[in-house]
């Protein structure tokens, strides 16, 4: 089974045995090869990570600030260089196809990866609500309107929306495929970590581009919401289930997939304050953590999964207990977090 159940959190004992350190991000502006020998040669590198995916990932959320993407947050006991490729906007099926596809194959010809990190399914959610507030027609564009009880009650139960991520699976096992194929043997052999998304309060706080400014886009989802005549409650409901039927797929999809590792961080974070319009609790935007909120999820989900996977062999008292499960699913019938 791959799909993780038990988490761990590095202890304070197990902190002060090692150096931990933020991975060594290897810039790789069009995926380009030759940055990462050129780092490779200037630094000496324990190991190398690779890492694919959307906003979570990427450094440019927001310019120039650090600490709001997942990457920056992650410490490892190693020297690690994370070779990130992830772009800001990407969709599940632009990390498998054409140039970035043949980017990666080639990454994974050229490079041994001790473990590979997917971002995947977060834009696809994001675009999930143009596809059922216009395209199907649950709203006319310009209007405003109240979805009916039965609208709404299908809106908020995550087996509505089994069809729509079917796509979204579809391509990441298309990466899990690469994985598979790679002509490097230790990245072919190499624990693919996905991860599904926390539960989020939809509200007007869109996404800076610059620190500090508001240029940016978004929000994302709750312009559709709010045209729905839909109650703070009420969207937080719909958002939930859309991340509990993501969250249900990838574990169902990857359970019995060798070396592919699913991560269930819903529950962790603190959502933000309905109607908020800037960062609020755990949440830099409507669907972005802040520093606080990717440390949070860092610290409790990933680095003791990833150090292992790295090599790293805890001692007696070098884990503990993670944080728990804060809020749970609003969806009608409930979502399972994940376990501590």
């Amino acid at each position: 089974m791959t799909v993780i159940t038990k988490y761990f959190a590095l202890s304070d004992q197990g902190l002060a045995s090692k150096t931990w350190r933020r991975m060594v991000r290897i810039d790789t502006v069009g995926a380009d090869t030759s940055v990462v020998i050129k780092t490779m040669n200037q630094l000496a590198l324990d190991c190398l990570v690779y890492a694919e995916g959307d906003s979570w990932f990427d450094k440019f959320t927001p310019i120039p600030r650090e600490g709001t993407n997942l990457l920056e947050e992650i410490r490892t006991p190693y020297v690690a260089g994370v070779v990130d490729v992830a772009h800001i906007g990407d969709e599940a099926r632009d990390m498998v196809r054409g140039w970035q596809a043949s980017r990666t194959r080639e990454m994974f010809r050229l490079f041994s990866f001790k473990a590979i990190l997917l971002s995947a399914g977060g834009n696809d959610l994001k675009n999930l609500f143009s596809d059922l507030f216009e395209n199907k027609g649950l709203l006319r564009a310009g209007q405003s309107s109240r979805l009916s009880e039965s609208d709404l009650a299908g809106l908020a139960t995550p087996a509505s929306y089994t069809a729509f991520f079917q796509d979204v699976i579809t391509n990441i096992q298309r990466f899990v495929d690469m994985r598979d194929d790679a002509k490097d043997p230790i990245t072919r052999k190499a624990p693919i970590f996905l991860h599904g998304y926390d539960y989020l309060q939809p509200r007007p706080a869109g996404a800076t581009i610059f620190a500090g400014s508001r240029i940016g886009r978004g929000p994302w989802l709750y312009p559709s919401l709010l045209a729905a005549g839909l109650s703070d409650v009420e969207m937080r409901s719909v958002a939930d289930a859309i991340v509990d039927e993501l969250n249900r797929q990838l574990q169902l999809a990857f359970a019995a997939a060798p070396n592919v590792h699913v991560i269930d961080q819903r529950g962790l974070l603190t959502p933000a304050d309905p109607q908020s319009e800037e960062a609020s609790n755990d949440w830099l935007d409507e669907i972005h953590p802040n520093e606080d909120g990717f440390a949070k999820l860092a610290r409790n989900r990933w680095e003791v999964e990833l150090a292992k996977a790295l090599g790293w062999s805890p001692n007696a008292g070098d884990l503990q207990d993670p944080l728990p499960a804060n809020n749970s699913s609003t969806a009608l019938g409930g979502g399972s977090s994940g376990t501590g």
